[in-house]
């Protein structure tokens, strides 16, 4: 490619305000360019650099036995997988099936000043993994995940595969890769005395198992018109942690109340586990919900509430005396005990953990910290809304197949790898993905022996199958230099006033230093370098 024919200029500045450089860079760099809030037109340069992404993405699983194929581009990827595949596993001879594909989707909401991480469209790889019924699937993902982690550190990245909530509830297992990165939105609390490390949405922490409670008896207590924890503290004089808040929550048509210490959060991706629902399918009750419940707003509490399931988180059962809402208007009781005063019909950890909480495992403090997610898998257990899809095993009986789904998100992970490899000049691309692996500058085009020699290595590097750009351009020296390096490509051999020796300046993009070479040292370095990186 001559750089004097590539569509996509390089920008000085741009009037688009982002978040983060990596989007920045993809604009200034003549990738991408923001044509409407959220909408994006992939430039050239940038279809290269995603085509690299993708063939890396796809040389790799495909290792692992995946094949592609094409479906609608619709949110019932599952459904639709399966549905095609039906009728093509018959025996348990057939299994295991791995199949993916690779399709430009629509987020549900756009993020304007997020970029690509938040652009109106996004391409996404992915792939289910179909197995027999009584195949051990965690043993599956782990070879998923381990396979994961080896992709992403080839493209210099540290993937993290922590627990997650499972979007569908169709399995045990769901898991999100993470990279870390502290302008992410994903949270993490990570113990600073052992591996623990997890995500917000499904974190555990550590309570007291032998926490004493001192008998009292229960005492309702008025309190005029105070209705939130903040009132209640500053009337009582007490700590939030003192008090059992009772939140009613409604799923279809189904009230349930949830009793969780007054510090707490409910946490509703653990609710809707503990529910078998979807985290979507959860709403706070309305007024007239409250109302048929016999209960008022503001005072809703657990002791002598009818006619409702009744979740306590763990801590309730574990606390002491505690403050909750008397059911009537005006009042609360004091000295409630759990277990004495009311029944829950499910005791279960719904609540968020924080900070100053302790580690389940060992016991030690938590750092919390922050990732961006760039895809997952979760178990699909037996996929019930297709029928018959099963097989028959080797005595000839008819089993259900289950499934695993994952996915990367494909313009969130080009952004990641930006955001993790760049510095104050541009782009600093890991080769394996890199649009061309060398610039071939030519400092003056008006001096015929020096484009000549440029030309001449420029077909030297392509003719060896090298993706290699020559910048023709009748632009100063400077304007050259400050390209190749907002550009990121990983090799760059200028052409400049030694030409006439054979002796061109070699430079990587990751290191200050240049030096001088004859033109076969530099092809030859060129080329151990890219055959380490299996390039060649």
């Amino acid at each position: 490619m001559y750089m004097s024919k590539l569509v996509g200029k390089t920008l000085k500045k741009i009037d688009d305000e982002f978040y983060l450089s990596s989007q920045e860079l993809l604009i200034k760099s003549g990738m991408f360019r923001n044509i409407d809030s959220g909408i994006f037109t992939v430039l050239p340069l940038g279809v290269k650099v995603l085509d690299k992404l993708v063939d890396f993405l796809i040389k790799r699983i495909e290792n692992l036995g995946f094949q592609r194929i094409y479906l609608s581009n619709d949110s019932e990827f599952v459904k639709n997988m399966s549905l095609s595949i039906r009728n093509e596993i018959k025996s348990y001879k057939e299994l295991p099936v791995f199949l993916y594909d690779v399709q430009t989707l629509k987020r549900d909401k756009v993020r304007i000043k997020e970029g690509l991480f938040g652009a109106k469209e996004y391409k996404e790889l992915r792939g289910c993994s179909f197995y027999k019924e009584d195949d051990d699937l965690s043993n599956k993902c782990s070879e998923i995940i381990e396979n994961y982690k080896k992709m992403f550190k080839e493209i210099g990245l540290e993937m993290l595969s922590l627990s997650d909530y499972n979007p569908k509830n169709s399995g045990d297992i769901s898991y999100s890769f993470v990279v870390k990165a502290d302008w992410g939105d994903k949270v993490i609390y990570k113990c600073k005395d052992c591996d623990y490390t997890s995500l917000e949405e499904v974190a555990s922490f550590n309570i007291d198992e032998n926490a004493s409670v001192q008998e009292a008896e229960i005492e309702e207590i008025y309190t005029p018109d105070i209705k939130t924890i903040k009132e209640l503290e500053n009337f009582l004089g007490i700590k939030k942690e003192d008090l059992a808040k009772t939140l009613l929550v409604k799923i279809e048509d189904e009230v349930v109340a949830v009793v969780l210490r007054g510090d707490r959060e409910l946490n509703l991706y653990k609710l809707s586990k503990v529910l078998k629902v979807s985290v979507h399918d959860i709403k706070m009750a309305e007024d007239e919900d409250i109302k048929d419940l016999n209960t008022v707003t503001g005072f809703v509490g657990p002791v002598g509430l009818k006619g409702v399931k009744i979740i306590a988180d763990r801590e309730i059962y574990k606390g002491g005396l505690f403050i909750a809402g008397a059911n009537k208007k005006d009042y609360h009781i004091k000295n409630v005990v759990a277990g004495r005063d009311f029944k829950a019909d499910i005791v279960a950890d719904v609540s968020y953990v924080k900070e100053e909480d302790r580690c389940p495992i060992c016991g030690g403090s938590f750092v919390r910290e922050y990732a961006v997610k760039i895809g997952g898998f979760y178990d699909l257990g037996k996929i019930n809304e297709i029928k018959n899809f099963n097989y028959k095993d080797s005595s000839g009986k008819t089993r259900e197949i289950v499934g695993i789904y994952h996915y990367i998100d494909i313009y969130k992970l080009l952004s990641v790898v930006i955001e993790k490899h760049h510095d104050e000049d541009g782009i600093i691309w890991p080769i394996k993905i890199a649009p061309y692996h060398i610039i071939v500058s030519i400092l003056s085009i008006k001096d015929e022996e020096k484009v000549q020699l440029g030309e001449k290595i420029y077909e030297e590097l392509k003719g060896a199958n090298f993706d290699v750009i020559l910048d023709d351009r009748n632009e100063r020296a400077g304007v050259k230099f400050k390209d190749a390096d907002l550009l990121g490509i990983p090799v760059r051999i200028v052409i400049g006033k030694k030409a006439s020796e054979k002796i061109v300046e070699y430079k990587l993009r990751w290191e200050s230093e240049k030096e001088e070479l004859k033109v076969h040292e530099a092809l030859g370095k060129t080329m151990k370098l890219l055959k380490r990186e299996e390039i060649i």
